[in-house]
């Protein structure tokens, strides 16, 4: 079983355990089998298109790719200055926890280590800094967004704005920020995985119903990205549904906005071939009916509603409260999601 293993839970533990969803096996408690990897042949964030096979190709944390050993990722680690954060207490067994600088920013750094292999299959990186206010959390946001964007490439507005996600053919990166609880400070941080290695580790996962599913590999490289936050644009529409706060919103979404009419609104967003189509139907100065339009994952999408609290007796139409949402798909196969 993959679990969280800490001898006391700090701050930046606790956020660990809601920012990184994936049950991360942090200790190294046995032995484990030879998977026949080679751990000098790794490589990491290689250009795909020069490789007709990416199996060694990786998705990397500071240039060190994921799916190496735990001993080889932690050497190169402390290589770079990170200092091995020691457990308070009796210490039974290895854990993969440090410190040191992360994009300008004093951060503790999670191993999460399959227990079979002992490969690194994932990263986590929380903020030391606690900020004051949503001002401070969202300018340290913007920062590191633009540094994960210049190394993983672009992403996509995820969690109803708290978060951004970069799901690159190598492996999946998820900034996120919240609010401490019963203060107004706030935490930050992000973790990344390897697409080939978390498939492996995967399969050691109990609850695998709580886990986020692999992506299918071919040659190496995860199917592109098919998914994302459409239920929780909605959701921030429906809330916002005044011309201007609508058209904030799907600014803050990155998305670009088409031709505003007297009925109508539009906006459009494109990462590779992923594309979404957006039409809000207005009166007057208020957003009375939403159409996104997407080549999505109808499966993911069901899933984010009921993850949202919505709930349905067909899978088409889900309410919650006030808010309703319809979903089919149209004769190109696009997903309609229809919120009213």
């Amino acid at each position: 079983m993959l679990a969280v293993a800490f001898v006391s839970l700090p701050a930046e533990a606790q956020f660990f355990k809601k920012l990184f969803k994936k049950k991360a096996k942090t200790e190294k408690t046995g032995s484990v089998k030879n998977d026949a990897i080679n751990d000098d042949a790794q490589v990491a964030l290689a250009d795909i298109a020069t490789f007709s096979d990416n199996r060694n190709n990786r998705n990397a944390f500071l240039q060190i790719p994921l799916g190496i050993k735990a001993e080889r990722f932690e050497k190169l680690l402390l290589q770079q200055g990170f200092a091995e954060r020691k457990n308070e207490g009796k210490q039974t067994s290895k854990t993969y926890v440090y410190e040191g600088e992360v994009y300008g920013a004093k951060s503790v750094i999670t191993l999460a280590v399959s227990e079979q292999t002992g490969r690194v299959y994932a990263v986590d990186v929380a903020d030391q800094t606690i900020y004051p206010s949503e001002k401070d959390v969202k300018q340290r946001f913007a920062a590191l967004k633009k540094e994960l964007i210049k190394e993983y490439g672009r992403g996509f507005v995820d969690n109803q704005g708290e978060a951004y996600t970069i799901q690159n053919r190598l492996g999946t990166v998820n900034m996120h920020y919240e609010r401490n609880s019963l203060t107004t400070s706030y935490n930050i941080g992000f973790a990344l995985d390897d697409a080939k290695a978390y498939q492996m580790a995967y399969q050691e996962m109990e609850d695998k119903e709580y886990e986020t599913a692999p992506r299918t590999i071919t040659d190496g490289l995860a199917i592109a990205c098919n998914h994302t936050d459409l239920v929780g644009l909605g959701v921030k529409l429906l809330q916002n549904n005044s011309l201007k706060g609508a058209q904030n919103v799907l600014r803050n979404y990155d998305y670009t906005l088409g031709k505003t009419t007297a009925k109508t609104v539009t906006a459009s967003y494109t990462l590779d071939d992923y594309k979404v189509s957006v039409s809000l139907a207005r009166r007057k100065q208020n957003v009375i009916l939403i159409t996104l339009t997407a080549n999505d994952d109808m499966d993911a999408i069901c899933r984010d509603l009921q993850t949202n609290g919505f709930v349905s007796a067909n899978q088409k139409n889900w309410l919650q409260g006030k808010m309703s949402v319809a979903v089919s798909t149209d004769k190109q196969g696009r997903v309609v999601m229809v919120l009213r």
